[in-house]
């Protein structure tokens, strides 16, 4: 499962600055990332499209622009399954959902996005995937999102006949 940290802090303390510097510091070590931004302001505007599928009751909602924005329903447990190394969350201060890290000022941009770094660089554990008894050196997205699931389910092996 990926590496979770929190970055917790109040509003104007560079939350947003530390972690957009560790993200790219981590994408040039390799790692790949995902940032989870909690807001207390919604995003699904009442009128609006996406919003009117979330009421008729969709449970996926996708809106496409030139990139792609995934909607879920707000359940956090969905963070475990992502195909990513890391997952830097800025904010939920009241959950636990992985190490956290608190910045108080802007003069702490730089100390802030090397300890996020310095925790995902030493929380992730790498491992083998293995194919039909095969190991793969190359996978992506879709096979680690389906290492993640089986971890998440504590499931070892799975077999199709």
């Amino acid at each position: 499962m990926p590496c979770i940290i929190q970055v917790i802090g109040k509003k104007d303390t560079g939350k947003t600055s530390s972690i957009e510097r560790a993200v790219s510091v981590l994408k040039e070590k390799g790692f790949s990332v995902g940032v989870i931004k909690h807001s207390h302001h919604e995003i699904d505007v009442q009128g609006k499209d996406t919003y009117k599928f979330w009421k008729a009751g969709a449970d996926i909602v996708i809106f496409n622009d030139s990139k792609c924005v995934a909607f879920y329903r707000c359940n956090l447990d969905i963070i475990f399954l992502l195909p990513v190394d890391v997952i830097i969350i800025e904010g939920y201060k009241e959950l636990n959902l992985g190490t956290k890290i608190e910045i108080n000022s802007p003069s702490e941009i730089e100390e802030v996005s090397r300890k996020i770094v310095g925790e995902a660089e030493s929380c992730q554990k790498g491992f083998s995937l293995v194919v039909d008894g095969k190991r793969v050196d190359h996978y992506n997205s879709l096979t680690l999102l389906l290492y993640n699931l089986m971890k998440f389910l504590n499931i070892r092996e799975a077999k199709i006949d």
